[in-house]
């Protein structure tokens, strides 16, 4: 086997094996959190990947079970936010989005294998891969609402663009998963096509070595395909969700979700309850918005409009409630969607717009 060894940092191991690219997200204590080395340590891989005509393909995986990758590290963004440095996040959010741009335009196939939880980032390092495995441990999530943030990464076009879903009810459906947090399982995610093969046996370590001595297809002979998802919720409730999240006004979204009955709108309910109301209107232009752009259109909005909320108290109230004190009861102002000022959605609007 030729392997060749070029890591930038211990939490992201790179290394070409027999003409395949392979970065694997190496940090299992902290769920392989992105910081700002290892989004750099991605963006500079993909560099010398594509530039290498010895590089065929890319594989990106994590070592580990437990988690693909939790999220991005914005408790550093939070401290730095505090001093009244804004400089950091804004840099780390601006070389995050474009690693994940250029993932998503990558000239080579791309392989990520997702196993375990990806939540928020561990979705901007997967949901951009031309071929996304997952296995039966997996999940996914964006649950950026409750720590007064954005739906990012890109995601906010992934979710407005879904292959498998209707043109009629992406867009809603993308702002149903943006605000819940919903925890999107295995057969939603072959349902959807944000995953496109499963490794029922779950050993991703015999995937990649089928896929860098035996070649790609010899790897998918080892998954099984959409047709083999179960039962999709997501599919199952999507009437209800197409009719009650379309729009761009989410004051009468959260009125249609009050007025419904039934099992599923109390859950939806309950998901909803952690939710920052000013991340609610900004996620609602934004999915709306992203779902008319392209994904470097949608990137810069969502880059400014973090940059919005992140100048706010919200923000670091949230990541307190979430991520520092984890007593999961933040105090966002405004405390209701109705308190929502008209001058915070005009300016909410204009952010998006401008981009």
């Amino acid at each position: 086997m030729n392997t060749t060894t070029t890591s930038q940092t211990p939490a992201v191991r790179v290394e070409t094996v027999n003409g395949t690219g392979v970065i694997t997200l190496d940090r299992p204590k902290a769920l392989n959190a992105l910081n700002h080395e290892m989004i750099s340590a991605i963006a500079m891989a993909l560099d010398s990947f594509r530039d290498d005509d010895n590089v065929q393909q890319v594989l990106l995986c994590s070592a580990g079970e437990k988690a693909y990758c939790a999220g991005g590290d914005v408790r550093s963004v939070r401290d730095s936010d505090l001093t009244g440095d804004f400089t950091p996040g804004d840099d780390l959010f601006r070389d995050e989005y474009d690693m994940n741009h250029a993932l998503a335009t990558f000239p080579k196939p791309t392989i990520a294998v997702v196993d375990g939880i990806a939540m928020g980032g561990g979705l901007g390092v997967s949901a951009h891969a031309g071929i996304r495995v997952i296995t039966e441990r997996t999940w996914q999530s964006m649950p950026e609402m409750a720590i007064g943030f954005i739906t990012d990464v890109g995601i906010s076009h992934a979710f407005t663009h879904l292959p498998h879903v209707p043109d009629e009810s992406r867009t809603a459906l993308g702002l149903f998963l943006a605000t819940t947090a919903y925890r999107i399982g295995t057969d939603d995610l072959l349902w959807s096509g944000l995953a496109t093969h499963i490794l029922h046996d779950g050993d991703t370590a015999a995937f990649r070595e089928t896929l860098v001595n035996d070649g790609l297809d010899a790897a998918l002979a080892r998954t099984a395909g959409r047709e083999s998802a179960g039962t999709s919720t997501l599919a199952e409730n999507l009437d209800w969700i197409t009719a009650t999240f379309a729009g761009e006004d989410w004051p009468t979204i959260e009125g249609r979700i009050a007025e419904s009955e039934g099992e599923f709108a109390d859950s939806v309910r309950e998901m909803l309850a952690p939710a920052n109301p000013l991340s609610l209107v900004a996620a609602t232009a934004l999915l709306n918005h992203s779902a008319r752009s392209t994904l470097r259109q949608a990137l810069d909005a969502e880059y400014a409009l973090g940059r919005l909320l992140r100048r706010q108290p919200n923000f670091p109230e949230g990541v307190r409630a979430v991520l520092v004190d984890k007593d999961r009861q933040a105090h966002f102002s405004p405390a209701t969607v109705a308190d929502v000022t008209a001058e915070q959605v005009e300016e909410v609007r204009r952010t998006v717009a401008e981009c």
